[in-house]
């Protein structure tokens, strides 16, 4: 009996302890199991950099596919960012066909709706892909506006808050043109505001400005009080006193100086410091001297000296003139129409008189303007 039950523990205690060995043996296998896979993901990870691969790949899994293919998350580029994939694609992508006709961007500077909605609807039908929208609306939700046309849905960039007189009105002015730039159809970029129309049609707009193989930029060199008289010197060396330039906002640019608009930041930065409104600041306001300085002294030569949206000063206040629903009739645009000579209006009492005409230059009959300070084309 005793001996019996003696055998029985001691039986007991064998199977007790088989247990434990099979586990201390799983758990030796596994040990052994994560220190292979640790050396292999090491090695696998050096090969995978080398071959562009990944180890999930290797194994033919997807276990971990999911890790290692998650996007980052989506979030708006900054202006410094935007301008830098449109500067790295311009450089870096092929250039579209010849077959492919260009395309006129028009960028609307607008705190909301635009008053002209139907106006540009019209002016717009029937040239489908010869053109792009694009929409600054800087108050848009605040003014809680509805775009009535198909033209402008849709078309909205990123927008920010933007202040008469201040650096954040070309903030906004190269956001859009770093925008439009993205498409490499786009071969011209037209700023207009919001109280533009248009007094061409569009076959006329579009064969004007592609015509032309220059920008419209109003540039003239003002020396009184509202001119060089805003000039910073701080702004030397980089900005001298005599390349400073000044004119009207409203540009309509080529693909070559869009380009080096949004891809500016030395001159800009200058700009951004030392010319800004108040007594205190001379009155210097970006949006007439920044990018009329900047163009003219990289590339004057391909400048017209003048902007092709019409705006009159000869009231002598610090906007241009508004035009009244009772001012527009037919006899109105017909003499805008008929301007043949563009006048600046400078702060000195001496206005400079830019004037356009047809001239032979390299057997190519091309736009020609003429002022005091020589022939541009």
């Amino acid at each position: 009996m005793h001996s019996g039950l003696g055998s029985f523990r001691f039986r007991d205690r064998q199977r007790r302890r088989k247990p434990r060995a099979w586990c201390l043996c799983v758990g030796v296998l596994v040990m052994v199991c994560i220190t292979v896979l640790v050396f292999t993901s090491k090695n696998l990870n050096y090969s995978a950099r080398n071959m562009n691969l990944n180890p999930c790949e290797l194994f033919g899994g997807n276990v971990c596919a999911d890790f290692f293919n998650q996007a980052a998350p989506a979030r708006p580029l900054t202006d410094q960012e935007l301008a830098m994939r449109v500067l790295s694609q311009d450089l870096l992508s092929e250039r579209p066909s010849e077959d492919v006709k260009p395309k006129i961007a028009f960028m609307f500077l607008t705190a909301g709706n635009l008053p002209f909605e139907k106006v540009w609807e019209e002016f717009f039908e029937g040239h489908e892909g010869l053109y792009s929208v694009y929409v600054h609306a800087s108050k848009r939700a605040e003014l809680k506006s509805v775009w009535n046309s198909s033209v402008f849905i849709n078309q909205e960039i990123r927008s920010q808050e933007v202040y008469w007189g201040k650096i954040e009105m070309i903030d906004a002015e190269r956001r859009l043109l770093a925008h439009a730039l993205m498409d490499l159809d786009n071969q011209y970029f037209a700023l207009i505001s919001e109280s533009c129309i248009p007094l061409y049609n569009f076959n006329y707009t579009y064969e004007y400005l592609l015509g032309a193989h220059m920008s419209f930029v109003d540039c003239f060199d003002d020396r009184g009080p509202h001119g060089q008289g805003r000039y910073h010197d701080k702004m030397a060396p980089e900005v001298p006193r005599e390349s400073w330039r000044k004119g009207a906002q409203w540009f309509a640019v080529n693909r070559k100086h869009a380009l080096l608009i949004v891809s500016d930041y030395l001159y800009y930065n200058k700009f951004k410091n030392y010319c800004k409104p108040g007594p205190e600041n001379k009155n210097c306001y970006p949006d007439e001297h920044y990018i009329q300085t900047f163009l003219y002294m990289m590339d004057a030569a391909h400048l017209s000296n003048w902007t092709v949206t019409h705006v009159d000063w000869s009231e002598g206040k610090w906007h241009p003139k508004s035009y009244e629903k009772t001012d527009i009739t037919e006899d109105t645009l017909r003499s805008i129409q008929s301007i043949k000579k563009h006048e600046h209006v400078t702060s000195d009492g001496h206005p400079l008189v830019t004037t356009p005409y047809f001239c032979l230059l390299s057997q190519v009959v091309k736009f020609c303007w003429h002022s005091k300070y020589g022939r541009f084309t």
